[in-house]
């Protein structure tokens, strides 16, 4: 016999107060009889022995009512362990959590390991009719099919690591699910047992959407590493996001140590295809520190990098993937308008990385768009509704946009393109004469450009500027008047605008050094650098060039894999979607070269760091989180040297609380019944 809620057995203490209140009751002081009442006497004591027979059945009902009203509140329930009750009529399904996590070190070897080896000990106790359904953290359509005693071994071994990371909400509701079908096609299917072997982290066990069963059995079975330590890179960036031949850029990482004790002098090794260095770095216990180096760049083109720890924990997040760009030719689009000026031409023209390609706003079309970074809006005076959508799809896709207003700027659709790219409208056009005397030297749009207190710049002087409403944007102003009135602004989507038309009626911008340091600071911002890394089996979507051939498939290839992706087109735009089951299990770890005929882009895959994790949760915790949700048939087990099988439930619990009520409800009737029928 077992109990759902076994703290409630407290209160069978209770029964002490009906025995109280009867012995209290009924206690009478000694009385003395006088003869000629004996036979008066004789009568009365054999009322009182029948009264107090009556007295006693009542003491004992209510004391039954307390017991199992009790024992109701406390459920008990039994059921029996083995595999008694397993055959044709019930379907046995089997989880394996194979994550990255599962490889740290257990009692007898890997974690993943042991959870094989444990399920296929209890598979081969089944006899040769018995049904299972295997899965892992896959759920993919193999996996969805009930399988024999000997199929099942198989599926076991099958197992291998993969970086899909799923939770128990997950897999739970979708063992029900499956079942359901199995049941659906088999009418002889009536019980389930669940069988769930992890290590179950903190992460996994998310309980928020797990559909309520009270009947099947749950049984959990926990493998806990030796070490509960690791020690792993987290994140890799660099200071600037430029990357220029023959020139220094600081790559940050950072280090993350999951133990109680402090690390000392861990051995970081930074590679690249330009250079190779070590470093040692000290990591508090259950802190994380950010180093950094220096990398010189040497050559242009895709450079790979690998940052490799060496600690003596979990072995699989040692090592942390990158890539980058450098100098990548840089596309740029120049729209003129009917006020345009050569000026913004001229200011590209002396960078030979950059190649432009010149149109007249009358002879736009969306295939123009196609491989450029940045887009110029030179004075274009009447900006068409297609043509604002085309600029806003472009730049949602991660394009640049510089926008140079006409001199008619306020008489277009202007207005909407720039409310639509978190910039602020034009309002008015007002006549200053006043000197810019500020820039915003320490937003990271100067970066490496000015020093903050540089005194020497030669800033212009505007004759005549548009104003626009500041506090109702998230733009960020970058140059400012004598009078603090903006004239250069930012937006968070990469856009960058003049409050100030190009003609020397209006300034003289054009006639500073400071014009074309702008406009190429902007074309270097603009470069589409790839992301660093790419989490393996999270839905991002890998941006590629347009320019290759149809008929020749991209591929992604390192020196162990080769895989074609599926292609996403967005638009004008084409992506490679890694997002599959195919590509998850094909493509691991790793530095990959995105080619057709030639090389055109670079990739780097890692895991999600999250698996690094050593926090896990207890026996106790696992058991109190499903029996929230409604999930009572629970058996929570930690794996040993000792573990044995047979502690698996399968049979089907029987519960007895509705019982208890039932004699709740008989001992009260019957008390009541005593009472008035039985008269003394």
């Amino acid at each position: 016999m077992n109990f759902l809620y076994p703290n409630i057995l407290w209160f069978l203490s209770l029964i002490a107060l009906p025995i109280i209140i009867h012995l209290f009751h009924f206690r009478r002081h000694k009385k003395l009889y006088f003869s000629s009442l004996k036979f008066i006497h004789s009568i009365e004591q054999e009322k009182k022995a029948v009264k107090k027979l009556k007295n006693f059945i009542i003491l004992l009902l209510r004391v039954l009512a307390i017991v199992f009203v009790v024992l109701a509140f406390a459920q008990p329930y039994t059921g029996s362990f083995g595999n008694g009750s397993a055959g044709s009529d019930r379907l046995i399904s089997i989880y394996i959590d194979n994550s990255n996590s599962m490889s740290a070190k257990g009692t007898n070897g890997e974690l993943l390991s042991e959870a094989k080896t444990n399920a296929k000990e209890m598979i081969s106790q089944f006899p040769a009719n018995q049904k299972f359904i295997i899965s892992s953290n896959e759920l993919n359509g193999i996996q969805e099919r009930s399988l024999s005693k000997n199929d099942a071994l198989f599926q076991v071994d099958q197992i291998n690591y993969t970086p899909i990371q799923r939770n128990i909400n997950t897999i739970i509701n979708w063992q029900r699910e499956i079942s359901e079908k199995e049941k659906n096609n088999n009418r002889k299917l009536n019980k389930f047992s669940y069988i769930l072997l992890s290590d179950f982290q903190r992460d996994f066990f998310k309980t928020d959407n797990i559909k309520k069963d009270l009947n099947s059995p749950y049984n959990l079975i926990q493998f806990s590493p030796q070490s509960k330590s690791n020690c792993f890179v987290d994140s890799v960036w660099f200071e600037s996001p430029v990357h220029r031949i023959n020139e220094e850029n600081d790559l940050y990482f950072r280090v993350v140590n999951k133990s109680n004790k402090d690390i000392i002098n861990l051995e970081v090794n930074i590679q690249t295809d330009n250079s190779d260095k070590d470093l040692f770095v000290d990591i508090p216990a259950q802190e994380k520190i950010t180093s950094s180096v220096q990398i010189k760049n040497t050559k242009k083109g895709q450079v790979f990098g690998i940052i490799e720890i060496r600690d003596q924990m979990m072995y699989w997040d040692d090592l942390f993937y990158f890539s980058y760009n450098i100098e990548p030719s840089n596309n740029i689009l120049i729209i003129n308008g009917d006020g345009h000026e050569e000026y913004v031409t001229n200011a590209y023209a002396t960078e030979s990385s950059i190649n432009i390609e010149e149109v007249d706003q009358k002879l736009v079309n969306r295939n123009l768009f196609k491989e450029k970074n940045l887009i110029v809006l030179n004075g274009v005076n009447d900006i068409s509704t297609g043509l604002s959508s085309d600029i806003i799809s472009f730049s949602e896709m991660g394009g640049s946009i510089f926008i140079i207003p006409g001199k008619d700027a306020l008489e277009n659709n202007t207005n909407l393109l720039l409310s639509n790219l978190g910039l602020p409208p034009f309002s008015s056009k007002r006549t200053v004469n006043l000197n810019a005397n500020k820039i915003a030297s320490k937003d990271p749009f100067f970066k490496s450009i000015f020093e903050p207190s540089d005194e020497s710049l030669n800033l212009p002087n505007y004759k005549s500027i548009y104003t626009g409403d500041v506090l109702n944007t998230t733009a960020i102003p970058l140059m400012f008047l004598r009078d603090k009135s903006p004239v250069f602004f930012k937006s968070f989507q990469k856009t960058f605008a003049l409050y100030s038309d190009l003609s020397l009626e209006s300034g003289n911008l054009v006639n500073k050094s400071i014009f074309p340091v702008l406009c190429l600071r902007i074309a270097e911002l603009s470069k589409r650098n790839h992301s660093l890394y790419t989490i393996i089996g999270q839905n991002q979507l890998i941006p590629v060039s347009n320019n290759y051939k149809a008929e020749t498939p991209i591929k992604i290839k390192n020196k162990e894999t080769e895989f074609i992706p599926k292609i996403i087109q967005n638009g004008s735009y084409k992506f490679l979607d890694l997002s599959g089951p195919e590509a998850i299990e094909k493509l691991k770890e790793g530095n990959y070269r995105i080619f057709t005929d030639k090389t055109i882009g670079a990739l780097s895959l890692i895991t999600d760091r999250k698996e690094s994790s050593v926090d896990y949760i207890s026996s106790e915790s696992i058991k109190k989180s499903l029996q929230q949700k409604n999930i009572k048939n629970i058996n929570v087990e930690n794996f040993s040297k000792d573990f044995d099988v047979s502690k698996i439930n399968l049979n089907q619990p029987q519960e007895y609380w509705r019982i208890c009520i039932f004699i709740v409800i008989m001992c009260v009737i019957s008390e009541i019944l005593i009472s008035k029928l039985w008269k003394n």
